[in-house]
C-alpha cells in the first residue's frame, strides 16, 4: 500500500470538505465520505497481501481453515465498525457512531464463539 497516496488523498479531501463548508455546507459530507471511500478502496487492494500470507501461515501449521476464516472474519469486523464510527463522527452524528459500536461488538463476540469453543476443546483434550 502507498501511504503516500492515502495520506494525500486524505488531504485533498479534508481540505476540500474545509472549502465547501464555507461556500456551500450541504456538500462538505460528500467530500468527507467521497475520500474515505477512495481510502477504503485502497486499504482494501492493499489487504489481499496479508490473506496470501495468513493462508501460507495456515497451509505451514496444519491450522483449521475455518479458524482462520473466523480470524479474519473478526478483523474485518473491527476495521469496518472502526471505520465507520469514525465516518459518522466526522458527520456529528456520534450517537449513531456508538449505536455501530455497540453492533460491531456484538458481531464480533459472536463471530468469536467458534474459536473460543476450539479453545475449550483442546485445553480439555489436554487435561484428560
Amino acid at each position: 500500500m502507498d501511504i503516500v497516496k492515502v495520506i494525500g488523498i486524505g488531504l485533498i479531501g479534508a481540505i476540500a470538505a474545509l472549502l465547501l463548508r464555507n461556500a456551500r455546507s450541504e456538500y462538505a459530507p460528500m467530500a468527507v465520505i467521497a475520500a474515505g471511500i477512495v481510502i477504503l478502496i485502497i486499504t482494501l487492494s492493499a489487504l489481499s497481501d496479508v490473506i496470501v500470507a495468513f493462508e501460507g501461515i495456515v497451509d505451514k501449521t496444519g491450522l483449521d481453515r475455518s479458524l482462520f476464516s473466523s480470524l479474519l472474519k473478526i478483523i474485518g469486523i473491527g476495521y469496518l465498525t472502526e471505520y465507520s464510527v469514525s465516518l459518522c463522527n466526522d458527520l456529528d452524528c456520534a450517537s449513531i457512531g456508538k449505536k455501530i459500536s455497540l453492533a460491531g461488538k456484538i458481531t464480533i463476540f459472536l463471530t468469536a464463539l467458534p474459536i473460543v469453543m476450539s479453545l475449550i476443546k483442546a485445553i480439555s483434550a489436554i487435561v484428560s
